[in-house]
Formats: structure tokens, C-alpha cells, sequence
């Protein structure tokens, strides 16, 4: 069966240029990766544009996408820059939100000036786009490029035995591979059969997200809103167990996400994560929020509830053998609230697929592949690591209660966003830094996946 193309809303030009599919006569490995979502999807492209054969198994019967805004961060906009491709099509479908502008719940005047304006360096470079244009991109790269993409195939059951790990699926079709990739996100099937004893379910918050959105062009009829609808700015509100990130979106949206952290007591995991929501308990809700804010809930007849979870702590992201690996969300499911869960996905893909250029079937030829996937796990967990833990602090900081800690938290945002930004010239990057500092900042915006990818091969196969 030849690649199959998913259907997406409203059939629009392809924005990935033709002619880039590859021989597979010439393919090195054969990777099975389980998932198309966006993290599967570039992981199936980098991975053939690197010359392997790769099927892509997915359990649904189409691609349609839900969701709402994502930024891909400076690292990860670096990392893509290795898929063909990639740039350009990102470009077409981002907006220029420019910086985030944070306000205080309790301005009721229509344009009452924000707490402060964060200015971001020049040199710095994000696409703000949205999940449904993202999952466009990376499935049009996917199959430009020449992978297979198999739909309506849910995986019941995987071996991991020997050099050929197999899995099979519930329609009873058998796969073989050299290599398997785990895509299959924060409820991964994948990741409960290789670790049987542990209990690896996602844990349930009691926060939600609400999603909404409307045209900017009716928006913009409204004066009470217009504070958030001046070009090139994104917006925070900051209230207590309650925050509001309002943002442009492709398509001449505006997309608003309304975070209750102490919503509700969490449902069970096996239920569906986003529902439609009831606007009027929204409106409820957030009703001691500032006049632009209550403005735009008049606007909205419809908004999805996203039910909050984090992942399980995982020892490794590596099967028995080293030949089966998660990433993206089934490794390091975290918050949305450090905007680095699809960044960390790309960074995951890319790294793998070009570390992947040392090893071979057996090993002797090259570095053997549970080589290769011990040291991509040894570099990429610990940042993912220290992401998650600040996406859940962030939530936390952004929605404290009224007084002294929130007075000195506004304040700091004051002073720090409020300075130019820093120099980041001839700083040397520093994970451990403290997560103010310059050293710390340069890790998280100017840090090379792929070099540092290299770097670790290269001590892999010189030792």
C-alpha cells in the first residue's frame, strides 16, 4: 500500500514543494513509528529524508485535527531548519504575535495599560502557528518525503525480542523492523506494554483549559476589546487560580485560552481529554475579570474544555533491547504553560534521525542502533526533564492568589520585562543556571539539537 494522505477541512494548495520524495531501494533501516500526530509526522519526515524506509501506523481513520495555538521555540526552529522543506511551509502558516504583554484581572478601564510589555531580542525567531496547520505541514512533509502512512491500524501487541523488534495489530497484520518509534502521545498505548510492572497511566489534574476563538474582523467592531487586537501583540491575564493567553491565529482568528487551575475534581484517564464546554459557566467563572475580557466572552457561542494531565516520570525512554523508543508526548507528556511540548517533539525527531546516521542493522558497519538510542535518551532527557518541571511552576507562579506573593510576582515581571533583553552574546549556555540568568536563557533559545546530537556520536564512536 502506497502513502496515504490525510484529509483536512477545507482542501487547500500544498505547501510542500513536489519532488521530494526518496528512492526507498536505497533505504538503510526500516522504522516503524506508532502515531501521526505532529511529533510521529516529523519524526516519520526527518527520518526519510535520512535515507530509511518508514511505515507510519496510526489508529484513527484520518488526521483531522483538533486544537488550538502552538509556538514552535527558537531551538526547534533551528532543528527544522534540517528538514527540507520544513521553513517554508512554517512560515506560510505563522503569525507575527510579536511580545506578550501581561495584565493584572483587575483593570476594568477599556484600555487600562498593561503591567508590562516583555520586548523580545531581534535575533530570535518562532513560528506561532496553531495544532490544525501544524498537522497539515508535518503530514504534507511526511509524505512528500516518501514515508508510508497507514490508517485505522491500532497496535495490540509488541516483542521485543532480538535484532527484528515486531509488533501486531488489532486488524492482525504483522510488522517487523529494525527500529520501532513510539509517537503515540500522552495516553501511549506503547508506553504501558514496555513497562508492564509500572503504573505509566497520564496523572489527572484538576485544571482545564477552555478553548476558544472568533474572526478578529468581528472582534474589531467591539472597542471594549480592541486592547487585544493591536497587530503584533499576544496577551496575559494573571488572576488568582485563574490566567488568559490571548494570541492571533492563521486564519484571521483570535484564539483565547482561559486556564482554570483548580477547576474540578480530574475525571478518569480513559475518558476523552477535550469536550465541549458550557459557555455560561465560562462566562461565570471568569466574571470578575477585566471589561475586555468579559467583552470577548459576549462574542463566543463555543469553546472545548482540555482536561489537564501530566505524564508519568520515565527511568528511560528505551525499551529491553534498544531497539524500541518513545518520544515526544509518550516520553515527556508535560503542561502547555512553558510552551515547549511541540518544540521538545521536533528537537526529539530531528535529533534522533540524524544521530541515526551512525549506526547500522548489526553494528558492523557502524555504531549498533541500541548505541545510538542509549546516548539519544542520555541527551534528550534531561532537557525535556527540566521543561516539564517548569511548565507545572509557571502554572503555579501565573495564578496565585491576591496579595504579597502576587504583588512581588508582579512586580518582578515589571522590572524583568520592562529591561531590553539580554545580550546573549558570548554567554556560554548553562542548563544549570538559574532559570533567570543569561547563562540559562541561552540554553533554552540558541541550544542545537542536531550539533549536539553530532557531538554525542562522535564521542559514542571514537570511544
Amino acid at each position: 500500500m502506497g502513502p496515504s494522505r490525510a484529509k483536512f477541512p477545507g482542501a487547500q494548495r500544498s505547501l510542500i514543494p513536489k519532488g521530494m520524495a526518496l528512492s526507498a531501494a536505497n533505504s538503510r533501516l526500516k522504522v516503524i513509528v506508532i502515531g501521526a500526530g505532529p511529533v510521529g509526522l516529523c519524526t516519520a519526515a526527518a527520518l526519510r529524508q535520512e535515507g530509511h524506509s518508514v511505515t507510519v501506523l496510526e489508529r484513527r481513520r484520518d488526521t483531522q485535527p483538533h486544537g488550538h495555538a502552538l509556538v514552535i521555540q527558537p531551538a526547534a526552529v533551528r532543528a527544522l531548519q534540517h528538514l527540507k522543506g520544513a521553513d517554508k511551509a512554517f512560515s506560510s502558516v505563522s503569525v507575527d504575535a510579536g511580545a506578550l504583554r501581561w495584565w493584572s484581572y483587575r483593570d476594568t478601564k477599556p484600555f487600562a495599560a498593561p503591567l508590562a510589555a516583555e520586548t523580545l531580542s531581534r535575533t530570535e525567531r518562532r513560528f506561532q502557528t496553531d495544532r490544525p496547520s501544524v498537522q497539515r505541514v508535518l503530514n504534507e512533509l511526511a509524505v512528500a518525503s516518501g514515508a508510508e502512512i497507514l490508517f485505522g491500524r491500532a497496535v495490540q501487541g509488541i516483542q521485543d525480542l532480538g535484532v527484528k523488534p515486531s509488533l501486531w495489530t488489532t486488524q492482525g497484520e504483522k510488522f517487523t523492523a529494525d527500529l520501532i518509534v513510539a509517537a503515540d502521545g500522552i495516553k501511549s498505548a506503547t508506553r504501558k506494554i514496555l513497562f508492564p510492572a509500572r503504573d505509566v497511566d497520564p496523572i489527572p489534574l484538576r485544571e482545564s483549559i477552555f478553548l476558544t476563538s472568533a474572526p478578529i474582523s468581528q472582534l474589531a467592531q467591539d472597542a471594549r476589546i480592541r486592547p487585544w487586537l493591536e497587530s503584533g501583540t499576544k496577551h496575559g491575564i494573571l488572576g488568582p487560580d485563574r490566567f488568559i493567553l490571548s494570541r492571533p491565529m492563521y486564519g484571521g482568528l483570535l484564539g483565547v485560552q482561559f486556564i482554570d487551575v483548580d477547576h474540578a475534581d480530574p475525571g478518569p484517564v480513559d475518558v476523552n481529554w477535550n469536550t465541549p464546554a458550557d459557555i455560561g459557566l465560562l462566562r461565570t467563572r471568569f466574571s470578575d475579570f477585566n471589561m475586555t475580557t468579559r467583552a470577548f466572552l459576549e462574542h463566543i457561542q463555543h469553546a472545548e474544555k482540555w482536561q489537564m494531565a501530566t505524564g508519568a516520570e520515565l527511568g528511560t525512554w528505551r525499551s529491553a533491547s534498544g531497539r524500541i523508543v518513545l518520544l515526544g508526548d509518550a516520553a515527556h507528556a508535560m503542561l502547555p504553560h512553558a510552551a515547549q511540548g511541540l518544540s521538545q517533539g521536533i528537537e526529539d525527531a530531528l535529533s534522533l534521525a540524524r544521530m541515526l546516521r551512525w549506526a547500522s542493522k548489526s553494528g558492523d558497519n557502524g555504531v549498533d542502533i541500541p548505541v545510538v538510542t542509549k546516548a539519544w535518551v542520555n541527551l534528550r532527557k534531561p532537557r525535556a526533564d527540566i521543561f516539564m518541571k517548569q511548565s507545572t511552576s509557571n502554572a503555579n507562579i501565573w495564578s496565585l492568589p491576591d496579595g504579597p506573593e502576587q504583588e512581588a510576582r508582579d512586580e518582578m515581571i515589571r522590572r524583568m520585562i520592562t529591561r531590553p533583553p539580554p545580550d546573549l552574546n558570548g554567554v556560554e549556555m548553562d542548563m544549570t543556571a538559574d532559570q533567570k540568568s543569561p547563562q540559562f536563557l541561552k540554553w533554552v533559545r540558541d541550544y542545537d539539537v542536531v550539533l549536539e546530537g553530532e557531538r554525542a556520536m562522535e564521542k559514542v564512536s571514537s570511544g
